[in-house]
């Protein structure tokens, strides 16, 4: 019973480190969106939604962000934002971008510092990366321009000046957070 009650509490611990969480500070982090325009994180000037997706290759993905377009793009005012985070090279976002007519913001970070810093990365490991190329024909190396095979949890981040005010991770790439939730988040004081 004591071995029980130690790995449960091991695996809750292992299980709450992922991602950071409402109340935190937001990470000292500066961005580079496909435009251009650099995102200071922990000092924006509104309202901002981060929505961390896995790449422009990920059909769930691709599903969340055309709802956040039509459905919650409408409902942001102008004191927020939404800001768009992978770790595709800047053609390839800038490509999928184009092509599906987005007009938030969207930023490349093939380094994935971000993902380090909001630590919600997601190493693919070797083989599945083999079979997303072979099977999908899907170079996770190629869109990213890196080795690294790390992708994000699906999360999103609201802050508010140098705060998390609101965070939901994902540990399965099936589930994403509900539009209504980034709305409620964005329009809440």
């Amino acid at each position: 019973m004591k071995y029980i009650i130690i790995l449960l509490l091991s695996l809750s611990c292992f299980a709450s480190e992922i991602g950071l969480k409402a109340g935190e500070k937001v990470p000292n982090l500066a961005l580079k969106s496909i435009t251009g325009k650099e995102y200071q994180l922990d000092n924006l000037d509104k309202k901002t939604a981060l929505i961390f997706y896995r790449g422009s290759w990920c059909p769930y993905c691709i599903k969340q962000l055309k709802s956040v377009q039509s459905e919650v793009m409408s409902k942001t005012d102008k004191n927020s934002q939404i800001l768009v985070i992978s770790v595709d090279r800047a053609a390839v976002a800038k490509k999928m971008k184009d092509k599906n007519k987005f007009t938030f913001d969207v930023i490349s970070d093939p380094k994935a510092q971000s993902l380090l810093a909001f630590n919600i990365v997601n190493k693919i490991d070797d083989e599945l990366v083999k079979k997303y190329k072979q099977s999908y024909q899907i170079d996770v190396e190629a869109d990213s321009g890196e080795t690294h095979h790390m992708v994000a949890h699906p999360a999103v981040f609201v802050i508010d000046g140098d705060k998390i005010t609101y965070s939901d991770i994902h540990i399965n790439y099936k589930d994403r957070t509900k539009n209504e939730e980034i709305i409620k988040a964005l329009s809440s004081n």
